[in-house]
């Protein structure tokens, strides 16, 4: 089913039936929200400003790359930042784990999460903690490694902590006026939620945009959130790494004219397939696995034979994909990753709307 906007009869049906259950779920939502907006259940404050990057949808729309450009400019301006994560589908069932100090990784992909390994590994700078309870992986960032500023990965609707800034990203594909609250669509809150954020980003921005489809997507979010910044980002391939299991890489390989099989286990894999093209290669296969997927041996099998199948010259996968892949596939496959940058169209986000304001600037 297209959670993103049923198009089909059939799709269409499947969202009508399961309606009862979406307002079911909505009224879950409300309740919750009920309970922070009278006390009944308590927010915590940490004594740092804190940023949220997140999205109204069930994954895709580009937080990661936007957390990681968030802590480079933090950290390039002097901040100490801690990253804190849920670390959603990882395999370990610690409580809390560090994935990286600042300075070392401390955690296998496996413990970490794919999302958090890719951010420490990224900003080796920052410091990264994984966690179910986002305040104790907050006073732990503070207290034991001196953090003074930080990010909720994924953290919009993590509301039991106070944010002082809220990024909340929409995709550019995505149709407003088309979208239903889970199980029946990919909303995780309804729209009014957005009255409650600082900034909204479009995000995945196309190369050749529709002008006259940003400003009416602008000209919604200003009516759900009068009180938001609007700004648009995109996320170009600056280059393609070549893999090996000894970690050396080719930072300059060209895909022009390349035959590529495209492997990814994202949410969303169109717009993954479309950088491929982007940089003027070939699809000739492909295999696309659920979101956080790990590859077992019967996966790494199928793919194999689907690579040789496909007369491809080499697989191209995502930086979060390569993070779960075992690196003895990189000598048994020629492969690569590709490297994304976050480039914005507008203005770039700041911390906006709490007590720290007068602080810290987000960005410059």
């Amino acid at each position: 089913m297209s959670w993103r906007a049923p198009k089909t009869a059939g799709e269409k049906l499947r969202a009508a039936l399961l309606q009862p259950l979406s307002a079911l779920y909505f009224a879950g939502v409300c309740l919750r929200l009920t309970a922070y907006r009278t006390g009944l259940c308590k927010q915590i404050r940490l004594p740092v400003p804190v940023i949220s990057v997140g999205n109204l949808t069930v994954g895709g729309t580009g937080k990661t790359p936007v957390v990681i450009d968030l802590a480079k400019r933090l950290t390039a301006a002097g901040h100490k930042v801690g990253i804190l994560s849920r670390g959603y589908k990882r395999k370990s069932n610690k409580p809390l784990v560090i994935v990286s100090d600042g300075k070392t990784l401390l955690c296998s992909p496996e413990d970490a999460g794919d999302e958090p390994y890719l951010i420490a590994q990224s900003v080796p700078e920052a410091v990264v903690i994984v966690g179910s309870r986002r305040a104790k992986s907050g006073f732990a960032a503070i207290k034991d490694f001196n953090c003074n500023v930080l990010i909720l990965d994924d953290g919009f609707q993590h509301i039991s902590l106070v944010r002082d800034c809220d990024i909340v990203l929409i995709d550019y594909q995505d149709d407003l006026n088309n979208k239903h609250l889970l199980p029946a669509g990919d909303l995780r809150e309804p729209l009014t939620a957005l009255a409650s954020a600082n900034w909204v980003v479009i995000s995945k921005v196309p190369k050749n945009p529709d002008l006259e489809r940003l400003d009416h997507m602008r000209q919604q979010i200003n009516k759900l959130a009068p009180q938001a910044l609007v700004t648009f980002v995109s996320f170009p391939s600056v280059q393609a790494k070549r893999l090996y299991s000894n970690k050396n890489v080719d930072v300059n390989l060209p895909l022009a004219g390349t035959r590529v099989f495209a492997l990814s286990a994202i949410a969303r894999p169109e717009s993954f397939y479309e950088t491929i093209t982007d940089l003027g290669a070939i699809i000739t296969g492909s295999k696309s696995f659920p979101d956080h997927h790990w590859l077992d041996d019967k996966d790494l099998q199928s793919l194999k034979s689907d690579f040789a199948q496909s007369q491809a010259e080499i697989v191209v996968t995502t930086q979060k994909d390569r993070v779960r892949l075992p690196s003895e596939l990189f000598n048994e496959l020629p492969m690569a990753e590709l490297i994304l940058e976050c480039s914005w169209l507008g203005p770039v986000p700041t911390l906006t709307g709490g007590s720290h304001e007068q602080s810290l600037q987000a960005a410059t």
